[in-house]
């Protein structure tokens, strides 16, 4: 009867607190340390809550198991008929996600100019370009087989083997194959090159064939085109765009080189068809511009400044 009492008291003061009533301090003074630090989670999990994507079931079923492993007696349960403390504890759940299987996922970025190469559980094997995210849960691997991507990197799927490719802008379920993905400001691009690509857009679905692509350029119908290359150039030192539109390639060079590009001054929708290299920054500007008569100006701190 007296655990009872005082989880309904803390249940008040919790209440009290999220809505303001109750300032930090008096909250610390009246549960103690180890609660306070406790609500400090349920607090930080409402903040985010927007961003949060719904776990899968596996996933959440996951979470509840090694939630209640780790469960020991210091942890008070919340028990209350409000309904601001049932949302908060379930919050509190959901954020479990990223301290209980934090170090399961496996990240790797790239730097201004860098790429890296990475070897997937399965033996498949994945060459990231430069700024570029790659993520993964190497503990769910069997169960849900999926990566998320930011940037752009070239997939060489070992044989018989299976996954998915998630990014912002679309997915991309692969099956013993090799092929490319660019999804980066509102940019999606894959090119097949051997074996069979599904892609997933917001208004299409394709199965790709190698030398086979598409592209889709913000809410633009998703286009299909087509390539003589047996695998992306970028990986060999060299950069290469197919009637791409000309911001993009800005943003490739500002990732390959570290610099800022100005373009305010120029139709940054033009398109551009060519290849720029990815070791001298003069030559790749010329390489860019050039056939655009678009001028630039070299300025201090690595700023280049575009112009007629």
């Amino acid at each position: 009867m007296e655990n009872k009492d005082i989880n309904s008291i803390e249940d008040t003061f919790l209440a009290k607190w999220l809505e303001g009533k109750l300032s930090d301090s008096e909250l610390k003074q009246r549960v103690g340390e180890e609660a306070y630090l406790s609500y400090l989670k349920l607090r930080k999990g409402i903040e985010v809550s927007e961003k949060l994507n719904a776990s899968t079931d596996a996933t959440f079923r996951k979470i509840q198991s090694r939630i209640e492993h780790k469960r020991t007696s210091k942890v008070r349960k919340l028990k209350t008929k409000m309904s601001l403390i049932g949302v908060a504890a379930t919050i509190l759940i959901c954020f479990g996600l990223f301290t209980v299987l934090k170090d399961s996922h496996t990240i790797v970025e790239t730097g201004f100019g860098e790429t890296k190469t990475v070897t997937l559980i399965d033996g498949s094997e994945v060459v990231l370009n430069s700024k570029s995210k790659l993520t993964y849960d190497k503990n769910s691997w069997d169960e849900e087989r999926l990566i998320n991507l930011e940037g752009e990197a070239y997939f060489k799927v070992a044989k018989g083997k299976t996954f998915t490719v998630e990014t912002d802008n679309g997915f991309v379920t692969v099956l013993g194959t090799q092929f490319n993905v660019i999804s980066m400001n509102n940019l999606f691009d894959v090119v097949c090159y051997e074996g069979k690509v599904g892609v997933k857009t917001s208004d299409s679905q394709h199965v790709l064939m190698p030398s086979l692509s598409i592209r889709k350029i913000d809410t633009k119908p998703t286009q299909t085109l087509s390539t003589q290359l047996s695998s992306p150039t970028w990986i060999s030192g060299e950069s290469t765009y197919k009637s791409l539109p000309v911001r993009f390639v800005i943003k490739a060079l500002e990732n390959q080189y570290n610099i800022k590009i100005d373009a305010e001054s120029i139709d940054d929708s033009v398109l551009f068809t060519g290849s720029f290299p990815n070791n001298d920054l003069k030559v790749a500007l010329q390489t860019v511009f050039d056939p655009l008569d678009i001028k630039f100006d070299e300025k201090e701190n690595r700023n280049i400044k575009l112009r007629y």
